[in-house]
Protein backbone atom coordinates (compact mmCIF):
# COMPACT_ATOMS: atom_id res chain seq x y z
CA UNK A 1 0.00 0.00 0.00
CA UNK A 2 2.79 2.39 0.83
CA UNK A 3 4.44 1.56 -2.50
CA UNK A 4 1.27 2.40 -4.46
CA UNK A 5 0.78 5.73 -2.64
CA UNK A 6 4.36 6.78 -3.29
CA UNK A 7 4.04 5.89 -6.92
CA UNK A 8 0.85 7.87 -7.24
CA UNK A 9 2.42 10.95 -5.64
CA UNK A 10 5.44 10.72 -7.91
CA UNK A 11 3.42 10.75 -11.12
CA UNK A 12 1.01 13.42 -9.98
CA UNK A 13 3.82 15.97 -9.43
CA UNK A 14 4.03 18.75 -12.15
CA UNK A 15 4.96 22.40 -12.81
CA UNK A 16 2.98 25.15 -11.22
CA UNK A 17 1.44 27.92 -13.30
CA UNK A 18 3.98 30.40 -11.93
CA UNK A 19 6.89 28.21 -13.02
CA UNK A 20 5.45 27.91 -16.53
CA UNK A 21 4.97 31.67 -16.80
CA UNK A 22 8.55 32.30 -15.64
CA UNK A 23 9.86 29.81 -18.21
CA UNK A 24 7.84 31.48 -20.98
CA UNK A 25 9.13 34.90 -19.93
CA UNK A 26 12.76 33.72 -19.99
CA UNK A 27 12.24 32.08 -23.39
CA UNK A 28 10.70 35.30 -24.72
CA UNK A 29 13.66 37.36 -23.51
CA UNK A 30 16.13 34.96 -25.12
CA UNK A 31 14.25 34.88 -28.44
CA UNK A 32 13.90 38.67 -28.47
CA UNK A 33 17.65 39.08 -27.91
CA UNK A 34 18.49 36.56 -30.62
CA UNK A 35 16.07 38.19 -33.08
CA UNK A 36 17.43 41.69 -32.39
CA UNK A 37 20.99 40.50 -32.86
CA UNK A 38 20.08 38.64 -36.05
CA UNK A 39 18.16 41.64 -37.47
CA UNK A 40 21.05 43.98 -36.66
CA UNK A 41 23.51 41.66 -38.40
CA UNK A 42 21.29 41.42 -41.48
CA UNK A 43 20.87 45.20 -41.58
CA UNK A 44 24.62 45.78 -41.38
CA UNK A 45 25.25 43.17 -44.08
CA UNK A 46 22.61 44.78 -46.30
CA UNK A 47 24.09 48.27 -45.81
CA UNK A 48 27.60 47.01 -46.59
CA UNK A 49 26.35 45.29 -49.74
CA UNK A 50 24.41 48.41 -50.79
CA UNK A 51 27.36 50.76 -50.28
CA UNK A 52 29.69 48.32 -52.03
CA UNK A 53 27.36 48.38 -55.06
CA UNK A 54 27.28 52.18 -55.02
CA UNK A 55 31.08 52.47 -54.93
CA UNK A 56 31.48 49.87 -57.66
CA UNK A 57 29.00 51.63 -59.94
CA UNK A 58 30.65 55.02 -59.35
CA UNK A 59 34.12 53.58 -59.97
CA UNK A 60 33.05 51.98 -63.25
CA UNK A 61 31.36 55.20 -64.39
CA UNK A 62 34.32 57.45 -63.60
CA UNK A 63 36.82 55.02 -65.13
CA UNK A 64 34.74 54.94 -68.31
CA UNK A 65 34.66 58.73 -68.49
CA UNK A 66 38.40 58.91 -67.89
CA UNK A 67 39.12 56.47 -70.74
CA UNK A 68 36.77 58.29 -73.12
CA UNK A 69 38.13 61.74 -72.38
CA UNK A 70 41.75 60.57 -72.42
CA UNK A 71 41.15 59.35 -75.99
CA UNK A 72 40.03 62.75 -77.25
CA UNK A 73 40.90 63.14 -80.94
CA UNK A 74 41.50 65.96 -83.37
CA UNK A 75 39.08 66.53 -86.22
CA UNK A 76 41.22 68.24 -88.80
CA UNK A 77 43.15 70.70 -86.69
CA UNK A 78 40.52 71.16 -84.00
CA UNK A 79 39.15 69.32 -80.99
CA UNK A 80 35.42 68.80 -80.57
CA UNK A 81 34.22 69.11 -76.98
CA UNK A 82 31.11 70.86 -75.72
CA UNK A 83 29.54 70.96 -72.29
CA UNK A 84 26.17 72.48 -71.50
CA UNK A 85 23.75 72.51 -68.61
CA UNK A 86 20.20 71.26 -69.08
CA UNK A 87 17.12 71.13 -66.88
CA UNK A 88 15.71 67.67 -66.24
CA UNK A 89 12.49 67.94 -64.23
CA UNK A 90 13.64 71.15 -62.52
CA UNK A 91 17.07 69.67 -61.77
CA UNK A 92 20.11 71.05 -63.55
CA UNK A 93 22.59 68.54 -64.94
CA UNK A 94 25.58 69.00 -67.20
CA UNK A 95 25.85 67.10 -70.49
CA UNK A 96 29.07 66.48 -72.40
CA UNK A 97 29.67 65.79 -76.09
CA UNK A 98 33.08 65.13 -77.67
CA UNK A 99 34.99 63.37 -80.47
CA UNK A 100 37.06 60.48 -79.16
CA UNK A 101 38.78 57.26 -80.20
CA UNK A 102 37.01 55.26 -77.51
CA UNK A 103 34.17 53.63 -79.37
CA UNK A 104 32.74 50.55 -77.62
CA UNK A 105 31.90 47.71 -79.99
CA UNK A 106 28.77 45.67 -79.35
CA UNK A 107 28.22 44.17 -82.82
CA UNK A 108 30.21 41.38 -84.46
CA UNK A 109 31.43 43.63 -87.29
CA UNK A 110 32.03 46.57 -84.97
CA UNK A 111 35.54 47.51 -83.83
CA UNK A 112 36.35 49.00 -80.46
CA UNK A 113 38.67 51.99 -80.39
CA UNK A 114 37.34 53.64 -83.54
CA UNK A 115 36.59 57.35 -83.47
CA UNK A 116 33.08 58.20 -82.39
CA UNK A 117 30.79 60.94 -81.19
CA UNK A 118 30.53 60.25 -77.46
CA UNK A 119 28.17 61.96 -75.08
CA UNK A 120 27.17 61.81 -71.45
CA UNK A 121 23.79 63.07 -70.28
CA UNK A 122 21.32 62.59 -67.44
CA UNK A 123 17.77 61.36 -68.03
CA UNK A 124 14.80 60.91 -65.74
CA UNK A 125 13.98 57.27 -65.03
CA UNK A 126 10.64 55.78 -66.01
CA UNK A 127 9.43 55.75 -62.40
CA UNK A 128 9.87 59.53 -62.29
CA UNK A 129 11.60 59.37 -58.91
CA UNK A 130 15.23 59.09 -59.92
CA UNK A 131 17.80 60.01 -62.57
CA UNK A 132 20.40 58.00 -64.46
CA UNK A 133 23.62 58.86 -66.28
CA UNK A 134 23.58 57.72 -69.90
CA UNK A 135 26.41 57.22 -72.38
CA UNK A 136 25.82 57.44 -76.13
CA UNK A 137 28.42 56.31 -78.65
CA UNK A 138 27.94 56.94 -82.38
CA UNK A 139 30.90 55.92 -84.58
CA UNK A 140 31.64 57.84 -87.75
CA UNK A 141 34.23 59.35 -90.02
CA UNK A 142 33.50 62.90 -88.91
CA UNK A 143 32.09 64.54 -85.79
CA UNK A 144 28.30 64.86 -85.65
CA UNK A 145 27.50 65.92 -82.09
CA UNK A 146 23.83 66.52 -82.90
CA UNK A 147 23.33 62.74 -83.27
CA UNK A 148 24.40 61.96 -79.74
CA UNK A 149 21.20 62.64 -77.81
CA UNK A 150 19.38 59.43 -78.79
CA UNK A 151 20.06 55.84 -77.83
CA UNK A 152 22.91 54.89 -75.57
CA UNK A 153 22.87 52.90 -72.35
CA UNK A 154 22.62 53.55 -68.64
CA UNK A 155 26.03 53.88 -67.03
CA UNK A 156 25.06 54.95 -63.52
CA UNK A 157 21.80 55.11 -61.57
CA UNK A 158 20.42 57.22 -58.70
CA UNK A 159 22.22 60.36 -59.81
CA UNK A 160 21.83 63.35 -57.52
CA UNK A 161 24.24 65.69 -59.29
CA UNK A 162 26.88 65.71 -62.02
CA UNK A 163 29.21 68.70 -62.27
CA UNK A 164 32.24 69.35 -64.45
CA UNK A 165 35.04 71.87 -63.98
CA UNK A 166 37.34 72.71 -66.88
CA UNK A 167 40.91 74.00 -66.70
CA UNK A 168 42.73 75.74 -69.51
CA UNK A 169 46.47 75.63 -70.15
CA UNK A 170 47.09 78.36 -67.57
CA UNK A 171 45.16 76.45 -64.89
CA UNK A 172 42.17 78.80 -64.87
CA UNK A 173 38.91 77.09 -63.87
CA UNK A 174 35.59 77.49 -65.67
CA UNK A 175 32.16 75.82 -65.45
CA UNK A 176 31.69 75.43 -69.19
CA UNK A 177 33.60 74.59 -72.34
CA UNK A 178 32.70 74.86 -76.01
CA UNK A 179 35.36 74.22 -78.64
CA UNK A 180 32.98 75.61 -81.29
CA UNK A 181 32.73 79.01 -79.59
CA UNK A 182 34.44 82.16 -80.83
CA UNK A 183 36.43 82.45 -77.62
CA UNK A 184 40.16 82.41 -78.31
CA UNK A 185 40.70 80.40 -75.11
CA UNK A 186 38.34 77.60 -76.18
CA UNK A 187 37.82 77.69 -79.96
CA UNK A 188 39.10 74.44 -81.45
CA UNK A 189 40.85 73.60 -78.20
CA UNK A 190 40.52 70.95 -75.51
CA UNK A 191 40.85 71.81 -71.82
CA UNK A 192 44.07 70.82 -70.14
CA UNK A 193 42.11 69.00 -67.45
CA UNK A 194 38.53 68.23 -66.40
CA UNK A 195 37.33 67.66 -62.86
CA UNK A 196 34.32 65.35 -62.56
CA UNK A 197 32.11 65.60 -59.48
CA UNK A 198 29.49 62.87 -59.14
CA UNK A 199 26.93 62.54 -56.34
CA UNK A 200 24.66 59.52 -55.88
CA UNK A 201 21.54 59.30 -53.75
CA UNK A 202 21.90 57.68 -50.33
CA UNK A 203 18.59 55.93 -49.66
CA UNK A 204 19.54 55.41 -46.02
CA UNK A 205 20.33 59.07 -45.37
CA UNK A 206 19.16 61.63 -47.92
CA UNK A 207 21.19 64.35 -46.23
CA UNK A 208 24.45 62.48 -46.87
CA UNK A 209 24.71 61.54 -50.56
CA UNK A 210 27.66 59.53 -51.82
CA UNK A 211 30.16 61.93 -53.38
CA UNK A 212 32.93 61.04 -55.81
CA UNK A 213 35.49 63.19 -57.59
CA UNK A 214 38.26 62.63 -60.09
CA UNK A 215 40.38 64.77 -62.37
CA UNK A 216 41.24 63.89 -65.95
CA UNK A 217 44.33 65.36 -67.56
CA UNK A 218 44.02 65.47 -71.32
CA UNK A 219 47.34 64.59 -72.99
CA UNK A 220 46.27 65.77 -76.43
CA UNK A 221 47.52 69.21 -77.47
CA UNK A 222 46.55 71.21 -80.49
Amino acid sequence: MYHQLGKRNFFSYGFTLLEILIAIFILGVVLTTVYASYSSTLRVAHDVEYESGIYKMARISLNRMIKDLSSLQLSGDSFILRAEKKLVRKHEFVSLIFWSAAHLAFGESDISGNTANISYFVKEDEDGDSFSLWRADVPGTKPSPEKNTDGGFVLCQNIESLNLKFYDASGRETDNWDSSSLSSEQKGKAPAAIKIELSLVNVNDAEKPFKFMTKVFLPAKK
